[in-house]
């Protein structure tokens, strides 16, 4: 009676055994399986099917099965023992390790934590941080001072009720442009303060984190002000006429040829008329950016004369004819569309053009003179946007 108590509770405590240590460990073994399988196979057949066995009638297979077993439960439980005795030590020789490393890691994550916050304490300009579907985001307290908000964590559409409303359609449109080919982007549009707008620039930026993608940026706002400041710096930072005087005296003394090109920005007094001076003013540093990137990449090349004239001196031929051609086309490296916010304008310049040759004896003064009468000439062609001094 005992023997068969022992008997059947082998087959308990072997499927017991291996459910077990799958589930301790959740990792199954396949020899365990294969093992698990075959034993009750075997007892199925010897207990239900012994006919199927009578080729071995002559042995006590039953009894052969008790050992059999036996030695089964034997080996899955020094198997099961070890694995715990395993987990057991680890524990006793290396939690102390393991804890010391932890809490490193923990200081570690809380010093970068820290530094961060404390780091946007001392920015001036403010942070958004988009949520991964970029229908969300949180804003730092510089962005809530602009709009006079004291909710840090908005949806995307309660964020658009604060942005002009020709400026939301196209402010929609550019989160959607930055990804992993374009991973940066900068964009102006206007806020709601009170019951005006200000002017803010925001550049976005994307990077990825665990196969995601996340989408920060930074913000400030634009204090546009009334010619001659305008409170952007790459206007604001520009030589005016003393210092063009200047550089066309250096240029002459060290014997090199270069063209003055007088730019006249026409249609400005339209845009401020129509749109207000501060979008007049983001496309005049906006056209001007795009006017140094491709013909006056050097230092003391820009000049600002007046609110809407600039002095653009070119020293490399190629640049020259680059312009040259551009102007023979009317494309649009000169006549420039320009986005600020939502409104679109192409700015378009009249320019007049004058060459200084090594050997030239004229006065600096009367040499940016006919500078200003080429512009003069250029302003009153209807035909064509440009002239050339003695072209």
């Amino acid at each position: 009676m005992m023997n068969d108590y022992l008997y059947y509770g082998s087959i308990l405590i072997i499927v017991l055994l291996f459910v077990f240590s799958t589930i301790l460990y959740k990792k199954l073994r396949i020899w365990k399986l294969i093992l698990v399988i075959f034993s009750l196979i075997l007892f199925v057949i010897i207990e239900f099917f012994p006919d199927i066995l009578v080729f071995l009638q002559d042995i006590n297979t039953k009894e052969y099965l008790h050992y059999y077993l036996y030695l089964i439960v034997v080996v899955l439980a020094i198997n099961f023992k070890n694995k715990i005795k395993i987990t057991q030590n680890l524990t006793d020789y290396d939690f102390f390790e393991l804890e010391k490393e932890l809490n490193n890691t923990r200081d570690s994550s809380e010093l970068l934590r820290k530094r961060f916050i404390h780091t946007i304490g001392l920015l001036n300009d403010g942070l958004i941080f988009y949520d991964d579907d970029r229908n969300g985001l949180f804003m730092t307290d510089e962005v809530l001072k602009i709009i006079n908000s004291d909710k840090p964590q908005m949806t995307l559409e309660e964020f658009s009720k604060y942005l002009h409303p020709e400026d939301k359609s196209a402010y929609i449109l550019n989160l959607k442009k930055v990804s992993k080919k374009i991973p940066e982007f900068l964009h102006k549009y206007r806020l709601k303060i009170g019951d005006t707008y200000t002017w803010v620039e925001e550049k976005l930026k994307i990077f990825s984190h665990d196969n995601t993608d996340y989408l920060i940026s930074v913000i400030k706002k634009l204090d546009i002000k009334l010619f001659p400041e305008t409170s952007l710096q790459l206007v604001d930072g520009l030589p005016g006429e003393d210092d063009l005087t200047n550089q066309i005296s250096y240029l002459r003394k060290e014997k090199k040829p270069f063209y003055l090109a007088m730019m006249h920005l026409t249609n400005i007094p339209d845009i401020n008329k129509r749109f207000g001076r501060d979008v007049g003013n983001l496309m005049i540093a906006e056209y001007i950016k795009q006017m140094k990137f491709h013909f006056a990449k050097d230092n003391n090349t820009v000049f600002r004369v007046t609110g809407i004239q600039f002095a653009v001196i070119i020293e490399d031929e190629q640049r020259y004819a680059n312009l040259h051609r551009a102007l023979v086309s009317g494309g649009d490296l000169i006549n420039v569309r320009i986005n600020v916010g939502g409104i679109v304008q192409i700015v378009y310049p009249n320019i007049g053009i004058i060459k200084n040759d090594p050997w030239q004896t004229i006065e600096i003064t009367e040499f940016i003179s006919l500078s200003n009468k080429a512009l003069e000439e250029a302003i009153r062609n209807n035909k064509q946007n440009y002239s050339i001094f003695g072209g």
